[in-house]
């Protein structure tokens, strides 16, 4: 009887440990997603040249992320701007509320924009 009771009870921590491993994979990848997104969003906001506030709309919109700072929040093509862009992860067993998984980068402005279908950078 104390066997059946002592592996029904080791199989709750069996699902639990499952369940924990489950949560950091399923966390790791959407980190890694936003890390990619990042990585393009910054290649994007170099070669456009401009971070207005229509741009960094249609950015949220098409990568899912939000950004909660950039600095400058006007910059012109050749100033390095700093921002930073978050998504909300909903975990399974790590917590009860919302994760917010943030990603802070750093580009400058036109660095890879074409004028006349040459490359050019800014100083």
């Amino acid at each position: 009887m104390s066997y059946n009771f002592s592996l029904i009870f080791s199989m709750i921590f069996v699902v639990a440990f499952i369940l924990l491993g489950g949560d950091m994979f399923c966390l790791s990848v959407a980190y890694s997603s936003l890390d990619s997104a990042s990585i393009t969003i910054s290649y994007l906001i170099a070669k456009s040249g401009r971070v207005d506030d229509k741009f960094l709309q249609t950015l949220e919109t098409n990568y899912r992320v939000t950004f909660s700072s950039i600095n400058p929040s006007n910059p012109q093509p050749g100033d390095v701007v700093d921002y930073v862009i978050y998504r909300m992860y909903h975990p399974l067993i790590i917590s009860t509320s919302d994760m917010r998984l943030e990603a802070a980068r750093t580009t400058v402005v036109g660095y890879y924009g074409q004028k006349g279908g040459k490359r050019r950078c800014l100083n």
